[in-house]
C-alpha cells in the first residue's frame, strides 16, 4: 500500500504530534501501568512462523486522542512529499511511523471489505478497541467487543457492492467464527474472522504466509496462540524474549526476526524493512518502539541481534534524528535510546 509517510515522519522529532507514535501516556482512562518486568500485553499472541516473525502493536486506547485527526488526513496515494532525511535515515523512526500507518490502514481500508472499516472511529461501533496487533497472517484487536453488534455487521445484507457477506460457521473456544460467503472457489477472497468479548480476529484469504493458506486454519493457530493453547513467540525463542524485553514496550512497537528479516515486500500483511539500513542487514532481529514522555518530549528504544556489528555503521543511524541518544553494543547485542524535544 502506498502512502504519504511524511505526515507521519515530521510529526516524531518535529512537532507535539509526535505523540501519535508514542507511548507510556501517564494518566491515560482506561490504560493500566505495565508492571516491569511483564511482557508487553501484545506477546501473547506472538508466534513463530517457520523460524519467522513479524509484527506492528499499537496501543490505540493511549494514541486515539492525539492521532486519530493526523492519521486520518493521511491517505494512501496522496502525493508523496519530501521526507527530511533524518527521519527517513533513522531505523529507530521510519519503521515504527511506517507500522503505525500500515496497522491504521488495515483496518480503515482492508476491513472496510468486511464492513469494519470505521471500527476505530469514535461512536461508529459500539465495541471499542484497546489495542491493535498486525501480523504476516492475522490482525489482532483487543477491546471490548459487542458480539451482536459485529455479528450483524457480518451477516447482514451488505450495505455495498464491495462488502462481503459472512457467516457463522463454527466456535473455537469463547470466538464465534465466521467465514466469508462465497460462491466460486476463489480463496484469495475468503476471510476467517473470529469474535469474542475481548477480541476480534481477522485473518484475510490474500497475503496469508501460514503454511497452511487456509485462512480458517490460520484463525485457529492464532487463536490458540492467545489461550495460551499453543507455543509463544518469547516462550520459543530467547533471542525473541530478549529483542521484546530491550525495545518492545511501546505505544508502537514494531518488530522482524529471523526469516521475516529477508523476506519479499509482497509477502504478508506487515512489509518493515530494516534490511534496508546500513549495519542492519545481517541482523537476525530488531524491535524497536516509540513512546510519548508529555506534549513536547518523545524517546524511543531499539534493540538488535547481529553477529559481529559493525559499529560505525550503526553509530551513524541509530537515533541520528534525535536531540540525545545513546548506543550500546556488547556482542551481538545491539541496543540504543533516543529523546526528541519539539522546540519551544
Amino acid at each position: 500500500m502506498t502512502s504519504n509517510r511524511r505526515d507521519i515522519l515530521e510529526f516524531v522529532g518535529a512537532t507535539a504530534t509526535a505523540t501519535m507514535v508514542a507511548s507510556g501516556l501517564a494518566g491515560c482512562v482506561g490504560v493500566e501501568a505495565q508492571e516491569p518486568d511483564d511482557m508487553p500485553a501484545y506477546t501473547q499472541w506472538l508466534a513463530l512462523e517457520d523460524d519467522g516473525l513479524e509484527f506492528v502493536a499499537v496501543d490505540w486506547a493511549a494514541l486515539e486522542g492525539y492521532v486519530e485527526d493526523e492519521l486520518a488526513a493521511v491517505q494512501p496515494g496522496a502525493e508523496e512529499e519530501t521526507v527530511p532525511p533524518e527521519y527517513e535515515a533513522d531505523p529507530m523512526i521510519a519503521p515504527v511511523s511506517e507500522g503505525l500507518l500500515e496497522a491504521y490502514f488495515f483496518v480503515g481500508f482492508d476491513l472496510a471489505q468486511y464492513g469494519l472499516g470505521r471500527l476505530l472511529e469514535v461512536d461508529a461501533f459500539e465495541s471499542t478497541v484497546a489495542e491493535l496487533l498486525l501480523t504476516d497472517d492475522a490482525l489482532v484487536a483487543t477491546g471490548e467487543m459487542d458480539r451482536d453488534e459485529l455479528d450483524s455487521q457480518l451477516t447482514g445484507e451488505p450495505a455495498l457492492e464491495f462488502i462481503q457477506e459472512f457467516e457463522q460457521t463454527d466456535e473455537i473456544g469463547e470466538y464465534d467464527v465466521y467465514e466469508t460467503v462465497t460462491t466460486d472457489d476463489d480463496a484469495d477472497d475468503n476471510a476467517a474472522i473470529g469474535v469474542a468479548d475481548d477480541a476480534l480476529v481477522v485473518v484475510p484469504g490474500e497475503e496469508i504466509t501460514a503454511s497452511s493458506d487456509d485462512p480458517t486454519t490460520a484463525l485457529e493457530a492464532t487463536i490458540a496462540v492467545g489461550a495460551d493453547d499453543a507455543d509463544r513467540a518469547v516462550d520459543d525463542s530467547e533471542a525473541v524474549a530478549w529483542l521484546v524485553e530491550a525495545a518492545g514496550d511501546g505505544d508502537v512497537a514494531v518488530g522482524q526476526y529471523g526469516d521475516r528479516m529477508d523476506a519479499g515486500d509482497d509477502e504478508g500483511l506487515v512489509n518493515l524493512a530494516f534490511e534496508a539500513f546500513d549495519g542492519l542487514a545481517d541482523a537476525d532481529g530488531v524491535v524497536s518502539s516509540l513512546s510519548v514522555e508529555d506534549m513536547e518530549t518523545s524517546t524511543g528504544d531499539f534493540a538488535a541481534l547481529i553477529d559481529d556489528p559493525d559499529e560505525d555503521s550503526l553509530e551513524e543511524i541509530l537515533g541520528a534524528s534525535a536531540d540525545e541518544r545513546s548506543i550500546d553494543i556488547e556482542g551481538d547485542r545491539v541496543t540504543a535510546t533516543g529523546t526528541w524535544t519539539e522546540p519551544n
